[in-house]
């Protein structure tokens, strides 16, 4: 393990994983809360500065307008920018590290009271995953149970996205494969992740949820307003567009999980 991770030893011998918290430095709010989480926590936590493009000629080299354009007829807002930015910035460093996983975790979570002890439960079944989310956003989808844990934790499969990316444990390997598969900058960070048919990786979900988003504490990417696009005023071609990419996507993960669960293929 690297000499200057954040790993914690406990009385069992385990270790917990670097945590970093992305977070907006000047939003004083946000600020605050990261420092209780610190506090309350009981473990220690690395601040990561998030990157935020204040305007549309601010977006990286990497960004493809003309393919958001033609697909979505709208560009990606500052806030997806720059939490894509943050999130693939977090993974070239955890590519380079010795650890087993690292935690990477939004500036917006509450944590649950045995977050520690649930770390340690997802490392002692790190070879099991390669990107393991602390909650999943869409809490109107159901996974499938991949593996049961100790007690009642279990890892779960999301056929349909889980989405977000407030929370989740990735390993170094995996850092390193969505590295080379986001080098083209077209969809929000967490469509990146969640693309499991076509990057490969075991992308579960552990249950119950050990991390809770505030709802006290406004979205930094949400904000839409600026594009009437984005408030519904779709022409009806742009929604057929829409239904039949998000069709397309509903089928290939749903083959792609039938040729996992089915025993087809020896790894994810």
């Amino acid at each position: 393990m690297s000499t200057d991770s954040l790993h914690r030893k406990s009385s069992t011998q385990t270790f917990l994983p670097p945590v970093y918290v992305i977070t907006l430095t000047e939003d004083m709010d946000r600020r605050n809360h990261v420092e209780d989480l610190r506090k309350n926590a009981g473990i220690p936590m690395k601040i990561f500065p998030a990157i935020t493009p204040r305007t549309r000629d601010a977006y990286p080299p990497i960004y493809d307008a003309r393919y958001r354009q033609w697909h979505y007829g709208y560009d990606l807002t500052p806030g997806e920018v720059g939490c894509f930015l943050s999130h693939r910035a977090l993974w070239e460093l955890c590519a380079q590290s010795q650890d087993p996983a690292w935690c990477i975790l939004e500036d917006d979570v509450e944590l649950d009271p045995e977050f520690s002890a649930k770390l340690q439960l997802a490392l002692a079944h790190v070879t099991d995953w390669d990107v393991l989310r602390l909650m999943a956003e869409r809490y109107d989808r159901k996974g499938l149970p991949y593996k049961k844990l100790d007690g009642a934790d279990t890892l779960m499969h999301y056929v349909r996205p889980a989405m977000g990316t407030a929370a989740y444990l990735i390993r170094p390997a995996a850092a390193k494969r969505l590295l080379a598969f986001s080098t083209r900058m077209t969809e929000p960070v967490d469509k990146v992740m969640d693309q499991y048919w076509l990057h490969g990786l075991r992308v579960l979900v552990l249950e119950p949820f050990v991390v809770q988003i505030r709802q006290d504490l406004p979205s930094a990417i949400s904000c839409r307003g600026w594009d009437a696009m984005r408030n519904g005023k779709r022409p009806l071609w742009r929604q057929l567009q829409r239904d039949l990419r998000n069709g397309r996507d509903a089928l290939a993960g749903l083959l792609f999980s039938l040729r996992y669960f089915l025993g087809m293929f020896s790894h994810y």
